[in-house]
């Protein structure tokens, strides 16, 4: 008798992470962003209650503050991802490598009508517009800010 495979997981891989990291440089079009950047506003797409916007799409969880330290790395394997799949460009440059997203990415990501995927798209939406109105650099340092008052909860005050 032969075992079905179980199916592939959806949640917390690079496909989901490629996905909403080509949400945000849809909403955010036609900036581009470096990963830190990236992963910061991933972090903000699904806990914009924690940058003072909407309803959260994701659960507020106690210990949800750690889940910012380990987003890095699944963001870069997502933005990989979509990069092979001519979604998002990957542009090097002196400081780095940067990501955008590519003309195709706004009808893709019109497609994605579930109701998570459409929760997902207006928050990319909010975030573009409160960076728009704070302007795109400070509306990013408060964002770093949120997460840096959680560094020192997490790891505690620096030592001096």
């Amino acid at each position: 008798m032969k075992s079905e495979a179980a199916p592939p997981p959806l949640f917390n891989t690079p496909l989901e992470a490629g996905l909403r990291a080509l949400m945000i440089l849809d909403a955010f079009a036609p900036e581009a962003f470096d990963l830190t950047t990236l992963s910061l506003l991933d972090y903000y797409l699904v806990h914009t209650g924690d940058a003072g916007g909407p309803d959260s799409v994701h659960p507020d969880l106690e210990a949800r503050e750690g889940e910012y330290f380990v987003r890095r790395r699944l963001v870069e394997d997502g933005a990989a991802l979509m990069v092979r799949s001519f979604l998002i460009h990957r542009i090097s440059h002196e400081q780095g490598i940067s990501f955008c997203a590519c003309d195709t990415a706004g009808a893709m990501v019109d497609l994605m009508n579930t109701d998570y995927n459409i929760r997902l798209r207006r928050a990319a939406q909010w975030l573009a517009d409160q960076a728009a109105v704070e302007g795109l650099e400070r509306f990013l340092r408060g964002l770093k800010a949120g997460i840096d008052r959680w560094t020192l909860e997490i790891i505690g005050e620096p030592q001096r």
